[in-house]
């Protein structure tokens, strides 16, 4: 796989998902090119990490727990091998 804005969408809508309540596929939409763009660009784990937690807790306010991000970073960094 290949960092796209489609694999990314999926993996934050199916395994990040801070709503988690059945939203629509396109529920996370405004924060896949950021995500994107850090993966393509190379940043560091901890970046997207950092993006996302603070995303879910303040902008989305449903904090992710640090072992679901966790999981969510394994493979949105898979993408980049």
């Amino acid at each position: 796989m290949t960092v796209t804005f489609r694999t990314v969408r999926e993996i934050l809508w199916r395994d990040w998902d801070p709503i988690g309540c059945g939203v629509p596929e396109d529920e996370y939409d405004d924060y896949v090119p950021p995500v994107v763009a850090m993966l393509t660009q190379g940043k560091a784990r901890e970046d997207v990490g950092d993006y996302l937690r603070v995303t879910a807790a303040e902008t989305i306010a449903c904090p992710v727990s640090e072992q679901k991000l966790a999981r969510v970073l394994d493979k949105l960094f898979a993408l980049r091998a």
